[in-house]
């Protein structure tokens, strides 16, 4: 029964985020993103709460949202010498949150309290803003590496952010299924007891499967350029392999991601990060494998790139 709740569940939750993802402009996938950040910070402070730590969650969602605008919502709408502030604005928004916590004489531990809430920043909104980098990177690779205010398709970077969701949840659908019909050997039983290797190995399968599909239909439908996924992927024999080698970062990073949040919710002393979900848990605890993968996937492509130009 359970079993049968997360696969109603999930493909819910994928149905719903697919069709946000395809039909909104471009400030309505910022705002998604944005309000995804701010649900899982919440459910982060949520959690810590059990260990008697009162985080500022207005004042870390007040500063998310200031974030976003001043990165990529202004930058999107050509305003570029605003969206520049965003990398100095944010050495202000640990100041704050530090000044926040500190100076609140009704904290019991506000040392820990004010890491925790800089930790809880960095580990969420701003981990997660990167999926709007993914897909500027993308869609200026598609349109000639023209200035972000400049693009008015940004259907290839879109696509780009899909596919590293894609791969990931490919890989959680794998590690379930795989690990439930076939899983003995248990990977990390420490933090995550449902974890085996052979529910690892099934998810690494799925998710080069899924890739597989995807550059099979770039390849079959060359108009559609949005389908290579950032733009190059066919351009080059060593490209080929470079986005396989992808896919393999892509699935560990996850399985990182999701043991890291497994190992939080352990300390916390909860089963998961809330009820949002039947039989899935919450918001956190679905994007826990997707929280580190964009940013690794920006400094990937930048060093696939440099050693492109380096052998000619």
């Amino acid at each position: 029964m359970a079993s049968k709740q997360r696969v109603i569940c999930g493909l819910s939750v994928a149905a719903v985020w697919l069709t946000a993802i395809f039909l909104l402009p471009i400030w309505g996938l910022i705002g998604l993103v944005a309000i995804s950040s701010i649900i899982c910070l919440y459910e982060y402070c949520t959690m810590l709460k059990q260990k008697e730590y009162e985080l500022p969650f207005k004042t870390m969602a007040g500063l998310a949202i200031l974030y976003f605008v001043l990165k990529y919502l202004l930058l999107f709408e050509g305003y570029l010498a605003l969206g520049a502030l965003s990398e100095g604005v944010l050495p202000c928004i640990i100041a704050v949150l530090f000044f926040k916590v500190l100076l609140d004489a009704r904290l019991k531990r506000p040392m820990g309290t004010a890491a925790l809430a800089v930790a809880g920043f960095f580990y969420i909104p701003f981990l997660l803003s990167y999926f709007m980098d993914v897909t500027l990177m993308a869609a200026r690779v598609t349109a000639g590496s023209v200035a972000p205010g400049a693009i008015t398709d940004y259907s290839a970077g879109i696509f780009a952010s899909f596919f590293l969701a894609l791969i990931t949840k490919m890989s959680d659908t794998g590690g379930y299924f795989i690990g439930s019909a076939f899983g003995k050997h248990k990977m990390c039983p420490r933090l995550s007891p449902g974890k085996s290797w052979e529910g690892t190995i099934g998810g690494y399968a799925f998710s080069l499967i899924a890739a597989g599909l995807v550059l099979l239909c770039a390849a079959l439908f060359p108009s559609a350029k949005f389908l290579a996924p950032f733009g190059l992927v066919l351009e080059h024999p060593l490209l080929i392999v470079a986005y396989f080698v992808l896919v393999l970062i892509v699935v560990t990073v996850a399985i990182w991601g999701d043991l890291l949040e497994s190992l939080f919710k352990r300390r916390c002393g909860v089963k998961d990060s809330s009820a949002l979900f039947p039989a899935m848990g919450g918001f956190f605890d679905t994007f826990d494998s997707v929280i580190f993968i964009p940013a690794i996937t920006i400094a990937y492509i930048k060093l696939i790139t440099f050693v492109l130009l380096v052998i000619g």
